[in-house]
């Protein structure tokens, strides 16, 4: 079987793989969409980072990717029905990351406490205004993605109230309570925390939730940290809510080109922090998500060898990790 690496695995897992299949490691192949697209001819599975779109257009050039995997989970530039359509498994080490994007989530949250909401390039050399401690704070979790489930395991024993709230849990899950999390409505959750963390999982019916109505009810001078999908924000609503000071700051975790465009409104608004997608990336989350791939992947590969050999039928589900 033929895999193509576009995104590097440690070096045990992909020895591993190697072992088993002709492993093609050629991440050059990302700044060459010609060259990408003729080597797919023959690609059986496929390995790539979340900036590839994977959609039709792509998969039209791979008639025999029976695979795709990502370290990285998320929805972002992967059409997951185009996948379906065909018989292409989706592999993503959903929980490899878990830990590293909670410790992320906890590390900007004391961070945008000790400086007292400066979140500028660098940091002054002189003795500022004091900042504040998480304990006795009020932290609000706007989504229960399972980065929120640790962090709150971290949050409760560093002394914090922490408030929670998501589209789709309902106030009376058992979740909250086995998290220590009280769970409010959003207006009442952002009139109350001290500090936002964001990890809402990304659907179309939520692009645009935090608007301008949502974003009124905040507690003046609100830190927020997100390793949300932009398009959840309404970003001029976000920027005008950064100037008139609604949000005291906001550090937000994402490669979206639209935050960094010219015309982007964040590029002007003050105490504002982009970072390139650095919460998901740790040695230990790229261990676990290498060796969780190969084995998917692996799987996937024999488990498609044998279809081929007795032949798929038309109404066979293709299971989408």
């Amino acid at each position: 079987m033929d895999i193509l690496l576009l995104e590097e695995l440690v070096a045990d897992a992909r020895q591993w793989l190697e072992a088993r299949h002709h492993v093609d490691y050629r991440p050059e192949l990302l700044e060459d969409e010609a060259l990408l697209r003729g080597r797919l001819y023959k690609v059986d599975a496929l390995v790539v980072p979340p900036r590839l779109k994977i959609n039709a257009q792509l998969l039209d050039y791979a008639p025999r990717l029976a695979a795709v995997g990502r370290i990285h989970d998320g929805t972002e530039n992967l059409d997951f029905e185009a996948c379906q359509k065909r018989h292409v498994r989706v592999i993503q080490a959903s929980s490899a990351t878990v830990r590293a994007s909670a410790e992320h989530q906890l590390c900007t949250l004391m961070q945008l406490f000790r400086s007292g909401g400066q979140v500028g390039p660098s940091l002054s050399l002189r003795r500022g205004a004091p900042g504040r401690e998480i304990n006795d704070s009020v932290i609000g979790l706007f989504g229960l993605a399972p980065p929120a489930h640790v962090l709150a395991t971290m949050l409760v024993p560093l002394g914090a109230r922490v408030v929670g709230y998501d589209p789709a849990v309902h106030r009376n899950a058992e979740l909250w309570r086995r998290l220590g999390v009280q769970p409010m409505a959003l207006a009442d959750m952002l009139e109350v925390a001290d500090a936002v963390s964001m990890q809402v999982i990304y659907a179309s019916r939520y692009r645009g939730l935090v608007n301008d109505r949502v974003l009124a009810a905040c507690k003046p001078g609100q830190l927020w940290t997100s390793i949300s999908r932009p398009s959840l924000f309404d970003l001029d609503a976000l920027a005008g809510a950064l100037r008139s000071g609604r949000i005291g700051a906001l550090m937000m975790d994402s490669d979206d080109e639209r935050l960094t465009a010219p015309d982007s409104p964040l590029r002007h608004a003050p105490n504002v922090r982009i970072t390139p997608r650095l919460a998901p990336h740790t040695q230990e989350s790229h261990l676990r998500g290498s060796w969780y791939l190969v084995d998917r992947i692996h799987e996937a590969l024999m488990l498609n060898e044998t279809r081929n050999q007795r032949g798929t039928l038309d109404s066979e589900p293709v299971p989408l990790d």
